[in-house]
C-alpha cells in the first residue's frame, strides 16, 4: 500500500464517519473529551457520545465508563485549583470573563450547610456550568470525598443512562441512517429541552 492509497477513505466512508469510529474505539479519546467537557469545553459531551453509541452499540457502556473517568480527573484538577490556587489564578480570570457573580451564587448555593452533597449532585447532574461548582467546591474548602462521590453518581446517571438509551432505541435510530451530524444536532436539541424541564423543576 503506497502512502497515496493510506490516505485514502474506505469505499463509502465520510471523513466524519472515519473520525467517528476511531473515537468509539478510542477509550482516551472519550476520556480527553470528558475531561475537556468539565474543565474549558462548554459542549455538553452527550451530543458527542450519542451517535457514537447508536452507530457502535457494543462499546457504548466502555464509552460511558472512559467518560465517566475523564470527567472525574477534570474535576478533582478544578477542585484543587480552587483549593490552592484561587486568589492568585482563578479569581482575575473570573473576573477577566466576567463570571464573578455566577461563581459568587453557585459557592452560595453550596454552602448550604448538609445541602452541599445535593448542591453538588443537582449541578452535576443537570445543565448548570459544572466548573464553578468545582472551584467553589475546592475553593470553599469543603469535602473532596463527598464532591467526589456527588460528581461521581450524577455524572454516572448521566453517562450509563445516555448509554442504557441508545442500547435500547438504537436499533430503531439506525434503520433511518441518519447522518452523523444530524445525530449530534438532534442530541444538542433534545438535551436542551431536557435541561429546561430540568431546570423549571429543580
Amino acid at each position: 500500500m503506497t502512502h497515496a492509497d493510506a490516505g485514502r477513505l474506505p469505499p463509502g466512508e465520510s471523513r466524519l464517519a472515519r473520525i467517528s469510529r476511531r473515537l468509539a474505539n478510542s477509550r482516551l479519546g472519550i476520556g480527553a473529551l470528558s475531561f475537556g467537557e468539565s474543565t474549558v469545553l462548554p459542549i455538553p459531551l452527550e451530543a458527542i457520545m450519542v451517535p457514537l453509541m447508536v452507530g457502535y452499540p457494543r462499546r457504548a457502556w466502555g464509552i460511558a465508563l472512559s467518560a465517566l473517568i475523564g470527567c472525574l480527573i477534570g474535576s478533582s484538577l478544578f477542585f484543587a485549583l480552587g483549593n490552592l490556587l484561587f486568589e492568585p489564578v482563578v479569581q482575575p480570570l473570573l473576573a477577566h470573563f466576567g463570571m464573578t457573580q455566577s461563581y459568587e451564587t453557585t459557592v452560595a448555593r453550596l454552602s448550604e450547610g448538609s445541602g452541599y452533597f445535593w448542591a453538588i449532585f443537582l449541578i452535576s447532574l443537570g445543565p448548570a456550568p459544572l466548573q464553578l461548582a468545582t472551584l467553589g467546591a475546592g475553593a470553599s474548602e469543603q469535602s473532596f470525598f463527598i464532591f467526589l462521590l456527588a460528581i461521581a453518581m450524577s455524572r454516572a446517571i448521566r453517562y450509563f443512562g445516555t448509554a442504557l438509551a441508545c442500547a435500547l432505541l438504537g436499533e430503531r435510530v439506525r434503520r433511518y441512517h441518519l447522518p452523523k451530524w444530524v445525530l449530534f444536532g438532534g442530541s444538542l436539541l433534545f438535551l436542551a429541552v431536557c435541561w429546561g424541564v430540568f431546570a423549571l423543576l429543580v
